[in-house]
Formats: structure tokens, C-alpha cells, sequence
């Protein structure tokens, strides 16, 4: 593979001419300055009084150099653009080393900076000290940095945005990007590993995966202790079925993707929890199923003649009687639910207006995006009705909610 050598050239050449001669790269950036106070002259590459200049002392040929030179040597920020931009420019597939042994410590400082933000390993020539001025000359020997622990700690601050920001997937992309290619072993490896299979379970679930979602969740359930037994609430594996935990679960979500800013999909999300609510009420207190309801079920004598004939007709024109949130809603009032009960007291004309703003939004059939404002007087009526309905079962509702970053047991 092709490698490369970034170098600060400062007034003593000798190590510069080391790091080439044992990195032996196929190309050198030479990072020098043109003001001779800086301690960095570029004429110590090209040509020098004290002797052969870099280029000939390293053998290097016109095409396989080039010299970038730095006005303001002590100016860490022009430093860094100009270097990072350099380094920018050979960020091709090849074997990438800075070595910021010479120049003034700013230019040292501002190159492990961009290399390490650019991916490059760091070298540094040292050798035997007689004091703290400089190595002994005849020892210097160039040797490559440990940088993992910087790569750890800057990815775990990547990562723990992405999580912050509820972006599961993109967190475990960038965790498995870095574990594909770092060097970490031990307990360090381990715990990323985990975290990375968390991050994977949290986006399974973020899109209601819960099969899924459950399995990796439990190969690391330490991260989360309660996480696996609310999933589980959530998501009856034995069944293959939704817990009626589902409803807090999506709400949720719900408030997720308001947080990001997408209050389209959240208002959509406050919809569904309405429905789901119905939608498991009937089917786990009755065993109706909304999208065919079995209208042969003795609990249905007492249906209402006017939803019973609709049902009826419905079946005769479509094949199957499905029902609708309203109509989800009445049947839980003939059935004398609970939730049927609050829903009869104020809620029938409230939740249609619900029906009718989703049927506003711009996903299904309306033309004007969700405001902020629309949200948050959709998420309160919400709120509202499904903290009564949960009430009125015994239950108390409360929105599940993933685990902060600071939380977890990493």
C-alpha cells in the first residue's frame, strides 16, 4: 500500500530525515514556514548552508514531495485549516503518517490535531535525553503514537450526540465503523461491543421491530436492566403479539421524533396510539379483532342497531366488517368497557376532532405541514384522554421512555 508522510520542519533537520528514512514513504508533505523568526525555514528543504538540504539528505524525487508552507507559525487555527485542507488532499487509500516532531509547538500542536481528526496515524522521533533541551544526536529513532484512547473518547462523544438526539442507527454505524477498525482489546473492546449491540437494539425498537429489538436487548441487558422486562410488557413473544403497554410505548415514540423537530410524524404517532389503545382493548378483553370483527360474537348482541347494520352491510359489500377508531370506540361503549365509558363521557366529539386533524395532515390528505403549535395541542388532548382511559382500567399511563446516556451501566 501507498504510504505518506506528513512533516513540521523546524530548525534542526536531523529528525525530519529520520522519520523519512524509517517511515520510507512514497510521498512527503513538507509543512514549513516562510518567516525565518518562526524557527521553520523552507529553504532547510530545498537548500541550506549547513549542509545537504532535506531533499537530497532523504533521496526524495520533484514528484514526491511538496512543501506547504505556513505564514503564521504560532497562529494555531491558520495552522490547523491549512493543514487539514492539505491532509484533506491525500485522503486516498493509502497508509497515512504525521510526524510532528519539528517546528514550533503550535505547528505540532495544530498537525496531531488535523491528523487525528483526518484519520492519520501520529509519529514522533525521540531517543536518549542528557536533559530536557534535546535528544542525543545518534539516538533519535521515529516511532508511532498510541492514539486509540483519543479515537475512544472521540467517537463516544460522537456517539453519545446521535443517542442524545434519538439517531439509534446512525450511534451504531459510527460505533461500528471505529470497532471495525480500532485496535482496542480487552474491557475496552468488549464494553463498545455491547454498546453497539444496544445502540442496535434501541433502533429496532425505535421502529417497532420488538421481535427483534428484544433478541439483542438481551445479550445486553446489563446496559439497561428494566429494558428487557418493559420490552417484554410491550411485546408478548410467546404470542407474537402487542401487550397493551404498546399504547405508552408509541406515545413514546411520539414524543422522540417531536423532540427532533419531526412533528409531522409525531402527530401521526398520537393517532395511532389512539386507535392501538382500541385495537387491544377489543381484542384482549373481547377477542375482536378491528379489522374483521366477528359479528357472530354472542358479546355483540347489545351492538346498536344503526353500528350493527352498518357492520352487517359492510360485510356484505367488503367481505369483512372492519371498524375504524370512532367505530372502534362504540363498540367498546356497547361492549360496556371502561374505556368505552370515558370515551362516552366527552371524548366521542373530541377524539373526532383528532380524526380530523390527522386527516389534515400533509402525510395523509392535507396540504399544510404539523406546527410546533399544532403538536402540542394534539400531544395535550392525547394525553388527556389516555391518561383517563388508563384510569378507568386501574393502570396509570406513562409514556416509556429509553434510558438517558448518563444512565446507562457502560
Amino acid at each position: 500500500m501507498r504510504r505518506i508522510l506528513a512533516v513540521t520542519v523546524g530548525g534542526e533537520p536531523d529528525p525530519v530525515v529520520q522519520a523519512i528514512r524509517q517511515h520510507a514513504p512514497d510521498f512527503v508533505l513538507f509543512f514549513v514556514t516562510t518567516e525565518p523568526a518562526g524557527g521553520s525555514r523552507r529553504f532547510l528543504v530545498e537548500t541550506t548552508e549547513k549542509g545537504e538540504p532535506l531533499l537530497q539528505r532523504a533521496g526524495l524525487p520533484p514528484e514526491a514531495y511538496e512543501i506547504i508552507t505556513l505564514p503564521r507559525p504560532d497562529d494555531f487555527a491558520d495552522c490547523f485549516q491549512r493543514m487539514r485542507e492539505a491532509l484533506r488532499e491525500h485522503a486516498q487509500d493509502a497508509e497515512r503518517i504525521a510526524d510532528y516532531t519539528g517546528g514550533t509547538k503550535t505547528m505540532s500542536a495544530a498537525l496531531v490535531a488535523a491528523a487525528l481528526l483526518s484519520g492519520w496515524s501520529l509519529s514522533v522521533v525521540g531517543g536518549e535525553r542528557r536533559d530536557t533541551v534535546k535528544v542525543a544526536r545518534g539516538t533519535e529513532l521515529a516511532r508511532l503514537v498510541h492514539a486509540a484512547p483519543f479515537y475512544h473518547e472521540l467517537v463516544l462523544a460522537q456517539v453519545r450526540r446521535l443517542y442524545e438526539s434519538h439517531e439509534y442507527a446512525s450511534a451504531a454505524a459510527v460505533l461500528q465503523a471505529f470497532l471495525t477498525r480500532s485496535e482496542l482489546h480487552g474491557t475496552d473492546q468488549q464494553r463498545l461491543t455491547h454498546l453497539h449491540t444496544f445502540l442496535k437494539a434501541l433502533a429496532e425498537w425505535d421502529r417497532f421491530a420488538y421481535a427483534e429489538a428484544l433478541e439483542l436487548l438481551r445479550a445486553v441487558g446489563g446496559l439497561w436492566p428494566q429494558g428487557c422486562a418493559l420490552l417484554a410488557r410491550i411485546w408478548n413473544e410467546k404470542e407474537g403479539a402487542l401487550g397493551e403497554e404498546a399504547v405508552a410505548d408509541l406515545f413514546g415514540n411520539a414524543l422522540r421524533r417531536a423532540e427532533q423537530g419531526r412533528f409531522e410524524d409525531a402527530a401521526l404517532r398520537l393517532y395511532r396510539a389512539v386507535e392501538l389503545l382500541a385495537q387491544l382493548r377489543l381484542r384482549h378483553a373481547f377477542g375482536l379483532h378491528t379489522d374483521d370483527i366477528d359479528l357472530d360474537n354472542p358479546k355483540l348482541a347489545a351492538l346498536p342497531e344503526e353500528l350493527a347494520g352498518r357492520l352487517f352491510l359492510r360485510r356484505k359489500r367488503e367481505g369483512r366488517a372492519w371498524v375504524g377508531l370512532v367505530e372502534a370506540y362504540e363498540l367498546l361503549v356497547a361492549l360496556d368497557d371502561p374505556v368505552g365509558r370515558v370515551f362516552q363521557e366527552g371524548w366521542n366529539e373530541r377524539l373526532k376532532d383528532l380524526l380530523s386533524q390527522r386527516n389534515r395532515l400533509f402525510l395523509t390528505h392535507g396540504l399544510v405541514p404539523v406546527s410546533q403549535e399544532d403538536w402540542e395541542r394534539a400531544h395535550s388532548q392525547t394525553r388527556k384522554f389516555l391518561e383517563e382511559a388508563h384510569r378507568a382500567l386501574g393502570r396509570r399511563f406513562e409514556p416509556v421512555a429509553f434510558p438517558r446516556w448518563e444512565d446507562l451501566n457502560l
